[in-house]
């Protein structure tokens, strides 16, 4: 598990280890810019040229110290680079200040103007973390040098966040360096992750250049994210065992001609190593769903039945539910939602597609329900629950899945391209595995069945959803590492499971 911090909580980690600690500031800006140098040094090495020109353009803030350090370091090592100043002297912060005498003390060449075409390497030091305003004047004339300069083949190194970029939410302030690479310290920035800024950010690397860890604390950092270690939760199997060990799960799903999403859903969570699956489907998907998935029990029920008193004692016998995909708006799905929604049990519920556009309708069902519930909207059933429009939820999604999960009592699951998990917990989830390759039908149906897997091998459920959607994820990119982006299915990320999986368990 790893951190991720905004520029609020990036500035009080700084502020912590300089005034708590008693790190100077200086020292933390020798540290990054030491970082940065062997970046620019490694990509230098690379390109194989009898001369590497660099340029660094340095704002007038301490990220343009930062840019001032890493010239007089690449100087010092005999590289051919130049600083260029973005910003005016007299604005400079004290810590750049005394970078640029020391740099001019030891003869780093300073440039005039902002052709930056001959150069082979520039590295983007004006702005930071500190923007909060849209680019003007002098600044859009350097960031406009910087990215024609990388359209004519120059690389680009952004020093902790591409100048322009929003360090909170990814949005471009008007303008923005498209960067190559983005070396940021201590911690990955939000802006970094959420697009647009992803894209401008280029590959991210993060390093350690001596925070106090006490400062994470003090700060309360709120935002996670899983890495390869954390496929360590997977739960353990035992030579001791039997199906029963590993938990039942009931996949209410499908309609008439939407068996599909009941397979996807029921053959995920088999994947996800559940011991037992039961499919709760209209029996015209009887046929095809044996055929598919003999492993599965299935019990159906007549297309054009209404009366569904019966199924919340069906409900006791298992560990997760999941509700909703391919199951349809009509009077049936609507009748099995709200029985299922007004039941006493108080097993964990993933609900889903058809079931979530139900509740948008009804949503005091949900706000009455006494069930431990999961929710996995994309973006417009999410506007459909919430009543807002698509481009306010992106500009607001946390404050407004905070509020409805409060509102509901329901952790959210809200996937989007940077899919993120809000619950009552003291930490947001954003997922960083993926693709767009998994923009395709069915892609969902996998991953609650993914959920209720984790679930019915008795994973807590706000858990399981992280574990599951990270998951998710992962198996996407095996899939997308044999298929390309654009020939995935949800077969293929279905089928990348047990590959994920084993790569785990074997590890």
């Amino acid at each position: 598990m790893e951190y991720l911090v905004t520029g609020r909580q990036a500035k009080a980690i700084d502020t912590y280890t300089i005034e708590q600690t008693g790190i100077p500031s200086l020292v933390l800006m020798e540290r990054a810019s030491l970082c940065v140098a062997e970046e620019v040094q490694k990509t230098a090495d690379q390109m194989h040229l009898p001369v590497v020109r660099i340029a660094v353009v340095c704002g007038s803030g301490n990220n343009g110290g930062d840019g001032i350090a890493t010239a007089r370091i690449l100087h010092e090592r005999g590289l051919d680079v130049c600083i260029f100043l973005a910003g005016k002297r007299e604005k400079m912060s004290a810590d750049c200040q005394k970078q640029l005498a020391i740099a001019e003390k030891l003869s780093v060449p300073i440039g005039n103007g902002t052709d930056l075409s001959a150069y082979n390497i520039i590295i983007d030091a004006i702005f930071g973390i500190g923007l909060d305003r849209p680019v003007e004047g002098n600044y859009r004339d350097w960031i406009t040098a910087i990215n024609h300069a990388a359209s004519c083949g120059s690389c680009i190194i952004a020093i902790d966040i591409p100048s322009g970029i929003h360090t909170d939410s990814g949005h471009v302030m008007g303008l923005a360096v498209r960067a190559r690479k983005t070396v940021t310290f201590g911690y990955v920035k939000t802006g970094l992750v959420f697009y647009p800024g992803a894209d401008y950010a280029g590959q991210v690397i993060c390093r350690d250049i001596g925070f106090d860890p006490a400062a994470r604390k003090a700060v309360g950092l709120q935002y996670i994210t899983y890495t390869k270690d954390d496929c360590q939760r997977l739960p353990k199997r035992c030579a001791d065992s039997n199906k029963g060990t590993y938990g039942h799960v009931l996949i209410i799903a499908g309609s008439k001609n939407m068996a599909g999403a009941a397979y996807f859903s029921a053959l995920a969570a088999y994947r996800m190593g559940v011991g037992l699956v039961t499919v709760y489907t209209p029996e015209s998907n009887r046929c095809i769903l044996q055929q598919l998935l003999p492993e599965a029990v299935l019990k159906t029920y007549p297309d054009t039945q209404e009366d569904f008193s019966a199924l919340p004692d069906l409900l006791k016998n298992y560990q997760a539910i999941v509700l909703g995909p391919g199951l349809g708006q009509g009077p049936a799905a609507e009748n099995i939602v709200r029985t299922v929604t007004a039941s006493d049990c108080q097993i964990p519920l993933i609900i889903d597609a058809d079931a979530l556009n139900i509740l948008s309708k009804n949503r005091n069902w949900l706000s009455e329900s006494m069930i431990p519930t999961v929710i996995t909207p994309h973006m417009k059933e999410l506007s459909r629950l919430t009543g807002h429009n698509i481009q306010y939820l992106k500009e607001n999604l946390v404050q407004v899945c905070e509020a409805f999960t409060r509102e509901y009592g329901v952790i959210c699951i809200a996937k989007d391209t940077r899919t993120m998990i809000i619950d009552n917990f003291e930490t947001i989830y954003i997922n960083l595995s993926g693709n767009n390759g998994m923009s395709t039908g069915g892609s969902g149906d996998i991953l609650t069945g993914m959920i209720a897997g984790l679930c019915g091998q008795h994973m807590p459920l706000n858990q399981a959803a992280r574990l599951g959607v990270y998951l998710h994820g992962r198996a996407g990119d095996i899939a997308a590492s044999s298929k390309g982006f654009h020939s995935m299915t949800a077969s293929d990320v279905l089928n990348a499971i047990p590959e994920l999986l084993k790569k785990i368990t074997m590890n």
